[in-house]
């Protein structure tokens, strides 16, 4: 009898064997598919253009065509698809949204956001409109690579949108990034001088007062143009951002609250003392200049974690550390901080794009595993080799530049530049410019949390975008101009309430509201 149940078995497991084995082939034929790329794209050279603003600095290196960097020359081999770049905005005719019967309208278009291009229709209403692909379907069969990356769940929110869609391709980071900018102070004069690292505004004020007095300083800290555009950091300690937060899901207008009045009663007091630069409003950045602080200018900051590196090389003697947002009490724990988004730009198709699925093959190249580490470190052998554990280690013609190429230039001529859409980057490789000492940076700068900070994919429907966008515009104005004449001391403090009055005669409230119901939809969303 067990004899004939084992015959009877036999075939059957045998059946099961080879069905297993297929699925296995068949799983694994698919992992690499998500994972490697066939190149060329394609057999016959493609053309498409595509519009994406660029820096001055990479302008002037590229000299306005990106395909003059050696990246995008060695893309063009790989893959056989040709860009024609369109790198700025004054060459389309262009109004709040491209007209899609002018032959100007290109094939792709990058962005920092969607606003920033289609004025304030959502990317639903877009692709409603006719304006943009719904790259919904093709997505999964054309980019699998980049289709496997978004089924993230920190990443997903971002890359659809509220019905669900796919509208662009997005860039992605590897990681999560921690903020890369805040607070620096001259650590060779705290040591000079005898003083501790500033942890408390009183405490920041003391230092401040030493390096005018004693060192000489005019303009001991340096603020950006419009004194709060510094990733929070000045205006933490308040418990309030410069823009919309919340608290206990309640949203909040930052400039509309109590503890913005007491930020710039602060300001105001420092100004007067001659702790800031008293012309801190005509200047254009929210980055410290470098020569400001090589000339003994300022001794404290906002800028980057690149920033010492470039110090060091001008004077050895220059110590810099990185700085904690001041508090109002030592053991404060402050919950304003900027997020970091692990997504930055991104480009939409325009539905007058020929072949759709050959540019989505161009652009998941380099989410693959191969064209991924091209587009953040460039050619092996050229731009980097391989250490002991395999992990890519760049080359000295991007470190130490024998055309006289700094870093950050060499970085974006070999590689695929910092703000260029799309790609799936590993952001670390910026730490390979910069000693362990100023990487570091970076932990102390998050040492804040971002509790009271609203989600980065909170969206709006077209009606709450257009709106917002009447409103703020006045009360952007005039948060911007009363800030500043607090600040400096034009007007008194006695005009307060005439500025709080003015910010409801702007509709703060209303935009507030519109806040409030993005932000309810999005925890309604979460919870479920």
């Amino acid at each position: 009898m067990k004899h004939k149940y084992r015959n009877y078995y036999f075939p059957v497991l045998i059946c099961i064997f080879f069905c297993l084995c297929i699925f296995l082939v068949r799983h694994a034929f698919s992992v690499r598919t998500q994972t490697n790329a066939s190149l060329p794209v394609t057999e016959v050279r493609q053309s498409f253009s595509f519009l994406n603003t660029i820096d001055s600095e990479l302008s002037e290196l590229c000299n306005g065509d990106l395909n003059n960097t050696a990246f995008f020359q060695e893309l063009e081999n790989r893959t056989n698809i040709h860009i024609d770049w369109i790198t700025s905005l004054s060459n389309l005719q262009i109004q709040n949204r491209f007209e899609q019967n002018s032959d100007s309208v290109p094939d792709l278009i990058g962005a920092g956001n969607f606003s920033s291009i289609y004025g304030n229709i959502s990317a639903d209403d877009a692709i409603a409109q006719g304006d943009i692909c719904d790259l919904t379907e093709l997505v999964p069969k054309y980019a699998p690579n980049y289709y496997k990356i978004i089924q993230q769940k920190d990443i997903k929110d971002i890359a659809y949108t509220d019905s669900g869609r796919i509208a662009a391709v997005y860039s992605i980071k590897q990681n999560s990034q921690k903020p890369w900018c805040g607070l620096q102070i001259r650590k060779d004069w705290l040591d000079e001088l005898g003083l501790e690292i500033p942890v408390t505004y009183d405490d920041w004020e003391t230092v401040l007062t030493a390096f005018k007095e004693r060192k000489g300083a005019t303009a001991p800290l340096w603020i950006s143009y419009n004194a709060y555009a510094q990733d929070e950091s000045l205006n933490a300690g308040f418990g309030v951002s410069y823009d919309f937060f919340q608290m206990d899901g309640k949203v909040f207008y930052g400039p509309a609250r109590q503890g913005w009045k007491d930020y710039l009663t602060l300001m105001n007091r420092w100004y007067q003392k001659g702790l800031i630069d008293v012309d801190y409003m005509t200047g254009n950045s929210i980055y410290a200049d470098s020569k400001m602080i090589a000339s003994g200018t300022s001794g404290a900051w906002f800028g980057m974690y690149t920033m010492p590196s470039d110090l060091s090389a001008k004077d050895q003697n220059i110590k810099v550390i990185a700085v904690s947002p001041p508090k109002l009490n030592e053991h404060d724990t402050l919950h304003i901080q900027k997020r970091y988004s692990i997504s930055d730009n991104m480009f939409y198709i325009s539905s007058g794009c020929e072949h759709p699925e050959i540019v989505l093959k161009w652009i998941d190249y380099l989410f693959s595993d191969e064209g991924s580490r091209f587009a953040s470190y460039g050619t092996e052998g050229k731009t980097y080799t391989l250490d002991k554990d395999q992990n890519p280690v760049f080359t000295d013609l991007i470190l130490h530049n024998s055309d006289g190429l700094t870093f950050y230039q060499a970085l974006k001529n070999y590689t695929l530049a910092p703000g260029l859409p799309s790609a799936y980057i590993d952001w670390k490789r910026e730490f390979q410019c910069v000693p362990p000492s100023s990487a570091v940076m970076c932990d102390v700068w998050a040492s804040t949390d971002t509790s009271y900070m609203l989600p980065v994919s909170l969206s709006f429907t077209s009606e709450e975008r257009t709106r917002l966008s009447q409103i703020m515009a006045n009360v952007n104005s005039c948060m911007y101009e009363y800030t500043t004449a607090f600040i400096t001391g034009i007007k008194s403090f006695d005009n307060y309430e005439e500025y709080l009055n003015t910010l409801k005669k702007n509709k703060i409230d209303e935009a507030v509201q519109i806040y409030q119901n993005a932000y309810d939809r999005y925890l309604a969303k979460h919870s479920s």
